[in-house]
């Protein structure tokens, strides 16, 4: 560690803007202290050389490529953790790519840091992808730097190859995911809530799936926490809103039974601050009346429990309904009930598997509904697969299920075929 026990960082950027803006950052942490800036990839090497330099901020958007010579400059000559910040797509994801082949350890979008909606929340996310950079940083600089060629046997039995071919899968990812929407590669497929006392289906949970052109498919589980850190959670989640309440208003229209529709909005598009005007011009836009919309929050709200619940109660007096997910898994579960305007919990699977010779999860389960009765809360059971967790769920009193016991996510189509069968039935 550098200078009063902090981490040293060198600036490399010819913008003031730049420096005015990312300079202030490092002084809202306790870990890291700014020892210097430079313009360009030789004055770089000369502060590394002459300070004790732990984490060198390159920005990226400098003209004639210069932040991709200074990379190259500082892996060649003296290889420590740098951070790359871009605020251009998606020229600068490709420079980014670049950069990361050369040897950076880790990367930024600007922006982030710009935007007021974001706050100290970010701030406190980037500096703690710095202090991962320099942790992590100087093993994955030399394993960058190995000549596969040459060590190859050794590589691998280490698992050096296995880290840069997952890293590149990671800047694949982002790339191809920044054209996804316009190139119309998501869909959406549906699962349905079931009525186990009427047998009928009362409700939706839209998911989202993505087919690239590129990668083809790529599971939700790895390119939705990619999203998250890029920001592009924001416009991809629109998209999922959008097209979940179109959805939702052609079965209508179409003449079948009218039923929630359940969307989930991620930690990030709680901060936009034009979340609730968002939503209200897409209800307003589709024609579809707010209480077949259900949003879908999980535990991990807890950037601050008054913004989300503010938040929140805006979305309550559209007529929303709102639902907990993955209830139970998360330590603050039963402060969340009284500090959140909730509908319904939605019981986490985790809990549901092997429920009926597992006492421990069939007596949590019993707990939450009871729970759930006395609050007035409305109770959806996750990940219904066998007879036998039915049968234990509803001698606990649960009235509404979601699995493959019923049904997996299944496209629009088959949801439509589905719903014609019900009426038939009737």
């Amino acid at each position: 560690m550098g200078l009063w026990n902090r981490y040293g960082v060198i600036i490399v950027s010819q913008s003031y803007e730049f420096l005015a803006a990312v300079t202030p950052v490092f002084a809202k942490g306790t870990s890291f202290e700014v020892i210097g800036a430079a313009h360009h990839g030789n004055e770089a090497l000369s502060c590394i050389l002459t300070d004790k330099t732990d984490l060198v901020v390159i920005d990226l958007d400098m003209p004639d490529s210069e932040g991709l010579i200074a990379v190259q400059l500082i892996m060649s000559h003296y290889p420590i953790p740098v951070m790359m910040l871009s605020s251009q797509t998606p020229e600068g994801a490709v420079q980014t790519i670049q950069a990361m082949r050369i040897g950076a350890t880790d990367y930024f979008h600007t922006q982030l840091l710009a935007q007021e909606s974001y706050a100290g929340v970010m701030t406190a996310y980037f500096l703690e992808r710095c202090k991962m950079a320099v942790h992590n940083g100087i093993q994955r600089v030399y394993e960058s730097a190995i000549p596969v060629d040459v060590n190859k046997e050794a590589a691998i039995s280490e698992g050096l190859l296995d880290k840069q071919d997952k890293f590149q899968r990671r800047m694949d990812i982002e790339f191809n995911l920044r054209k996804a929407i316009d190139q119309q590669e998501f869909r959406l497929v549906y699962q349905p809530v079931v009525d186990i006392v009427t047998k009928r289906i009362v409700g939706l949970e839209s998911l989202i799936r993505w087919h690239s052109a590129v990668l083809g498919h790529v599971s939700p589980s790895d390119f939705i926490p990619i999203a998250e850190e890029s920001g592009l959670i924001h416009q991809i989640g629109e998209w999922v809103l959008r097209e979940s309440c179109r959805q939702n208003m052609a079965w209508q229209e179409a003449g079948l039974p009218k039923m929630f529709v359940a969307v989930n909005l991620s930690r990030r598009q709680f901060m936009d601050r034009g979340l609730y005007a968002m939503i209200k011009s897409i209800l307003v836009e589709t024609g579809l009346q707010p209480q077949y919309l259900e949003l879908e929050i999980t535990e991990s709200m807890s950037m601050g429990v008054k913004l989300v619940a503010d938040t929140l109660s805006q979305l309550k007096m559209l007529g929303i309904r709102v639902a907990m997910d993955d209830f139970g898994t998360g330590y603050s579960s039963l402060s969340y009930l009284k500090d959140f305007p909730i509908d319904k919990l939605k019981i986490d699977q985790s809990f549901i598997k092997g429920l009926k010779i597992k006492q421990v999860n069939a007596a949590i389960v019993n707990m939450v509904i009871t729970m759930a009765r006395n609050l007035n809360l409305l109770v959806v059971a996750e990940g219904v697969e066998t007879e036998e967790e039915l049968q234990v769920l509803q001698e606990c009193g649960c009235r509404f299920v979601q699995g493959y016991y019923f049904s997996p996510p299944v496209q629009a189509k088959q949801i439509e075929d589905i719903l014609h069968q019900e009426i038939c039935v009737i």
